[in-house]
């Protein structure tokens, strides 16, 4: 009888042993979880108070941006007294380009309204066989645009249209095998285009743009063929990614 009753005690207390301890592993694991939980909670809200979820659009900046550029060329001689043509042709102008820009958004809610000025150097170019003036080279090595641009901001991103004034430098070489010629011109025309802006920080942003540029028409009187004039027709189109940065 006393063996059983000391059993009897040892199994209780084993059974409150165990009790207890479920309920300390249980406290234990109640308390990791709510831990697990309020950590999670805290690492996703510095996540999102860290993106930009909203950007202030308003204020100046400056950043650079590179690309590629492609182009059509179209020319054609010209007698000089007559008008007369007996040659004409196109040829393409590729090239990677790059630059600054600097300019200034007012935004009024959503609508964004800017100005922007860029320079860039270029080494778009390209050549054609002609029947009289010999291989005609042109290249553009400055170009430049001041736009203006209208967008629409939603949170850290901005969709925008833009378009004003474009301006380019052309190197045209003439060279028939015997005589070469050099000319030199720089045409004003314009420029109209579409991007995406993005604020990744606070006061970073970045972007791909697409633009379109019709430079109008250049003239040269070539040694190569002087009895004639050449008349040169420019358009490119480029897609630029960059970085800017807002004051």
């Amino acid at each position: 009888m006393a063996r059983r009753h000391l059993d009897a005690q040892l199994k209780s207390k084993y059974f409150a042993a165990n009790q207890l301890a479920g309920r300390y592993v249980k406290t234990l694991l109640l308390a990791s979880t709510m831990l697990v939980a309020v950590s999670g909670s805290a690492f996703a809200a510095d996540a999102l108070t860290s993106a930009p979820v909203a950007y202030e659009w308003t204020g100046a900046y400056v950043g650079a941006q590179i690309g590629y550029g492609w182009g059509d060329v179209d020319s054609h001689d010209s007698e000089i007294g007559t008008g007369s043509s007996d040659w004409s042709d196109s040829w393409k102008s590729n090239g990677v380009l790059g630059g600054i820009h600097v300019g200034y958004n007012q935004a009024f809610d959503s609508i964004v309204l800017g100005v922007e000025a860029d320079l860039e150097a270029s080494g778009a170019s390209g050549s054609v066989d002609s029947a009289y003036a010999g291989n005609i080279k042109t290249k553009i090595d400055v170009q430049g645009s001041l736009r203006a641009r209208l967008g629409y901001a939603t949170g850290p991103a901005l969709l925008y249209a833009t378009g004003g004034l474009a301006v380019a430098h052309f190197d045209t070489k003439y060279d028939d095998g015997t005589t070469t010629d050099d000319s030199s011109n720089t045409k004003a025309g314009w420029t109209v285009g579409a991007g995406i802006e993005y604020a990744f920080a606070q006061n970073w942003t970045t972007r791909v743009e697409y633009r379109y540029s019709d430079f109008g028409t250049f003239t040269d009187n070539p040694a190569t063929d002087s009895g004639y004039l050449y008349p040169t027709d420019v358009t490119t189109q480029a897609v630029r990614v960059g970085f800017s940065y807002k004051f």
